[in-house]
């Protein structure tokens, strides 16, 4: 009887591995028509672990799409009245792309043409490509579109949910926000960590092109063409050089990257099509991954992965979630917009805590010791001078040190 029982269970488990062994890891990739062509117009979901195209997104020699404003939701015409194109422009990708990011909150692909300093995005719930411009407002500062030091190559939605694009020259780190009433800033230039020496982020041989990944910390991975990488601090627009990605053909350049459903880094050519690899972000060194023949080479990849996303570190590395949350502890108003935020002890035990605001680094803005004498007792703790908008995190530590609640503030 009991081998009646366990035959099915075993069936059960065998078809389970086998089906967690198959699993899809999925991108959205910037990539041509036909495989081999270097015209990044076409739009296709693709599975990285084998190179097949599961969808086409968006075709550029098909015109079932339709344009719209993204701010009034009107219908743009990209054509005049007899059907003739008069501004190559205004059509979705006729100038290429190399940047996108995907929104998984608002299932949205945003992406920036080349040569036009605007930012659009495509709809992906709907069920024929539905394209929004945010029409006549300036992406980043730039002036000369046509040049290349200033066309956004890597763009990436961060943990906090907004959007950051880069030009390749490093001088235009811009960041749009995702939900109502979109804003888009130009924050300016990034700065070179001064331990970067003689590899700096705005050198074209070494920092231009490629793509950018969202970490958990709240920073980015900027991962170039040349295979350099960076970590930038949105806060201080500072880029860390790390070093460079190991085992990549000398001529395969990095031009798309995210991160797997492992917590390794993918990346994609835009001038190989020989396959993608996968790369330890703590070695940074590249295997190959296996594939079924050639692959669609991209000028950009995109899949809402977070790096470091279950890092355990949380003493070294505060993350975006939340490891010491506490029911007993709450903490408003989230975001801060009044140079102030309150903490609540609504019924944590009496007793001495230290309130401590933290940058995405980990160093300590702001510390404030406080003495709970009654249950629901409630503590302004004001921010600093030395507090810029961004993304930063509050915790409260107890006897010992020991953190009882731990969350993310925006300031803004």
């Amino acid at each position: 009887m009991k081998y009646k029982i366990l035959l099915p269970l075993v069936a059960l488990f065998i078809i389970s591995s086998a089906t967690a062994q198959k699993k899809k890891l999925t991108a959205y990739a910037i990539t041509s028509s036909q495989q081999g062509q270097f015209v990044w117009t076409d739009v296709k979901l693709i599975d990285l672990t084998t190179g097949e195209v599961l969808q086409q997104v968006y075709e550029n020699n098909k015109s079932q799409y339709q344009v719209y404003d993204a701010r009034q939701g009107k219908i743009i015409q990209v054509k005049n009245a007899n059907g003739a194109i008069t501004d190559n422009s205004r059509l979705p990708f006729s100038t290429f792309s190399a940047a996108c990011a995907y929104d998984k909150k608002h299932n949205r692909l945003y992406y920036t043409p080349m040569f036009v300093n605007e930012l659009r995005y495509i709809d992906l719930a709907a069920p024929s490509p539905k394209i929004y411009y945010f029409n006549g407002e300036a992406l980043s500062k730039a002036t000369n579109l046509n040049d290349e030091a200033k066309h956004m190559t890597r763009m990436v939605i961060a943990v906090d949910g907004n959007g950051y694009a880069l030009s390749n020259d490093g001088n235009h780190l811009v960041k749009f926000t995702t939900g109502r009433n979109p804003v888009i800033t130009d924050l300016g230039a990034l700065q070179d960590d001064p331990s970067n020496d003689k590899i700096s982020v705005h050198n074209r041989c070494t920092s231009w092109g490629g793509d950018m990944i969202a970490a958990a910390d709240g920073s980015l991975y900027l991962v170039s063409a040349n295979h350099s990488i960076f970590n930038i601090d949105v806060n201080n627009r500072s880029a860390k050089y790390l070093g460079g990605i190991d085992g990549l053909p000398a001529r395969y350049t990095s031009n798309g990257a995210v991160v797997g459903d492992n917590g390794k880094l993918i990346v994609s050519s835009a001038n190989s099509i020989e396959g993608y690899y996968e790369v330890d972000m703590k070695s940074w060194k590249a295997t190959k991954v296996k594939s079924n023949g050639t692959v669609f080479n991209t000028s950009d990849l995109a899949n809402g992965n977070i790096a470091f996303e279950n890092e355990t570190r949380a003493e070294t590395r505060p993350l975006v979630t939340r490891p010491y949350s506490s029911s007993r502890i709450s903490m408003y108003p989230n975001p801060v917009s009044e140079g102030m935020f309150r903490v609540s002890f609504d019924s944590e035990e009496l007793g001495r805590y230290d309130i401590q605001l933290l940058d995405i680094t980990g160093r300590v803005l702001v510390q404030k010791p406080v003495a709970i004498a009654n249950r629901g007792q409630v503590v302004q703790v004001e921010l600093n001078t030395h507090v810029s908008k961004g993304v930063y995190f509050v915790k409260v530590l107890g006897t010992n040190k020991k953190s009882v609640f731990a969350d993310k503030i925006i300031v803004e």
